[in-house]
């Protein structure tokens, strides 16, 4: 059968489609670039918040509208599994796979195949059971004859210069306001020889950089009785890279950074010097309702060892306005916070009431109009700050990984990439005059900065000082 995957929120949800692809392929379906051409669509679904949720069901619903007679709609992911009751009513839906199971999604297709009258019934969602694993399960395991999804063997699909490597799946955090251990379980980590193993399938296909996620990459190999395993994973995995790739870290936990990973990081080449630590709040009182370390000092202190053993390190996090009980004078704290840390690249996200948290059930609920003018007061005050923080690049020479190429409106080439402070699909990028091959690495000197982007010169060889252009 031909198949075509549609993949909705994180790149955790990128790699398991992968996977299902992998899957598909290797049993002799075929892979279609557009829908609707497919025998069967794969709708890998995100449950993150409501408005994910929204935007999963606006896509099946959309996908149902267009299908031919025989072609069949999954809903596989995160969504099918925490809302699959409101999954399976959409109009359309001929089966559900929940996130823990996507291995499973070659019985699911054999079963549409040889089976289409019964798939095609009003019965046809109950043909595929589903297990429901309560968060703090300790059993990952797949009905039937199915290796979980940390030794699932599966061939990575090569898309462009950059891959996403799952290194851990779900979180042993209860966030107040998150949702995601309900449906992800606890954390558990893929063995480090698997992960050595995928890297290096992923650089011998030409990948430059491997981007490691995990719901939390610091506590990776926790499970497995590691101590700073993350730090001991790094050191594995440049010993068996190339010294040209890059590795890059997101979702890292502010608590789970320890000095060992901080040197480790600054040791290795191929490490780039950037992380992505998520810290949701800045005012201690918010972060205990969050049910997260409240202690904001320490965070200074960790940012702090961060910029002295790397200087140029560019620090991503996100954060959360509008938590429940979140006073004027606590935003006002985030916000002075922002200001005194300056951070390379912000998220910020505006709260969502998740049915089943803590967060939904606390008083004090702040209104969506009050939401609303503070999200556009830290996005304007970020804006500024990563401006500033762009300008310190005009004059030097940053490495850039190429990841296209156009050209303006009266003819003239350009370039597009990132440089390490930037990573794929939430950071800015550094554009340049001239062309330059996809997947390669260029040394751009920078001449303009923007909010978000830098503009540049491609020059012809390496400024002398690597460590000063790569941030490596």
């Amino acid at each position: 059968m031909k198949f075509h995957i549609i993949t909705l929120g994180c790149p955790k949800n990128q790699v398991d489609s992968e996977g299902m692809s992998s899957i598909l392929a290797a049993q002799g379906h075929t892979p279609v670039a557009h829908a609707d051409d497919a025998d069967v669509v794969v709708v890998n679904t995100c449950s993150f918040i409501a408005a994910a949720r929204e935007e999963t069901l606006d896509v099946l619903r959309e996908v149902a509208a267009r299908k031919t007679p025989g072609q069949y709609l999954v809903a596989a992911g995160c969504m099918a599994e925490s809302h699959s009751a409101l999954v399976a009513a959409a109009p359309g839906v001929d089966a559900l796979l929940s996130t823990r199971e996507w291995m499973r999604i070659g019985d699911v297709v054999d079963t549409l195949q040889r089976e289409p009258a019964v798939a095609a019934s009003s019965a046809a969602r109950e043909i595929i059971p589903l297990s429901s694993a309560p968060a703090s399960s300790d059993d990952l395991r797949v009905p039937g004859a199915y290796a979980d999804w940390r030794t699932a063997p599966i061939r990575r699909r090569i898309t462009g210069p950059s891959a996403y490597l799952k290194i851990s799946d779900g979180c042993n955090l209860r966030c107040a306001f998150c949702t995601i251990p309900s449906f992800k379980g606890d954390m558990r980590s893929k063995a480090v020889g698997a992960i050595l193993g995928e890297a290096q399938e992923l650089a011998d296909a030409g990948v430059k950089e491997i981007v490691l996620v995990a719901q939390h990459l610091t506590d990776y190999g926790r499970d497995l009785g590691l101590k700073d395993g993350l730090a001991l994973l790094l050191d594995e995995l440049c010993a068996v890279l190339p010294k040209d790739r890059w590795v890059r870290l997101m979702y890292a936990y502010p608590h789970g950074i320890s000095e060992r990973l901080i040197a480790t990081m600054a040791r290795h080449p191929q490490i780039c010097h950037y992380l992505d630590m998520p810290l949701q709040h800045a005012h201690p009182e918010t972060l205990r309702r969050m049910h997260r370390p409240p202690d904001s000092d320490r965070t200074r202190r960790l940012i702090a060892d961060l910029r002295a053993a790397m200087p140029d390190i560019a620090l991503r996090s996100t954060f959360i306005i509008g938590f429940p009980g979140e006073t004027s004078a606590e935003f006002r704290a985030l916000t002075a916070f922002l200001e005194e840390v300056q951070f390379d690249r912000v998220g910020v996200f505006r709260y969502s009431r998740e049915p089943g948290t803590p967060a939904a059930a606390l008083p004090d609920q702040i209104p969506q109009r009050v939401i609303e003018r503070r999200w556009h007061t830290i996005m304007r005050l970020q804006q500024g700050i990563s401006r500033q923080r762009n300008r310190r690049w005009v004059g030097r020479v940053i490495r850039v990984l190429v990841e296209g190429q156009g050209q303006t409106d009266d003819g003239r080439l350009l370039s597009v990439g990132r440089s390490f402070r930037d990573a794929p699909e939430v950071d800015g990028q550094v554009l340049f005059w001239g062309t330059a091959a996809t997947g390669t690495f260029v040394d751009v000197r920078v001449t303009q900065a923007l909010d978000y982007d830098l503009w540049g010169e491609m020059v012809e060889a390496p400024a002398d000082d690597a460590r000063s252009e790569n941030g490596t």
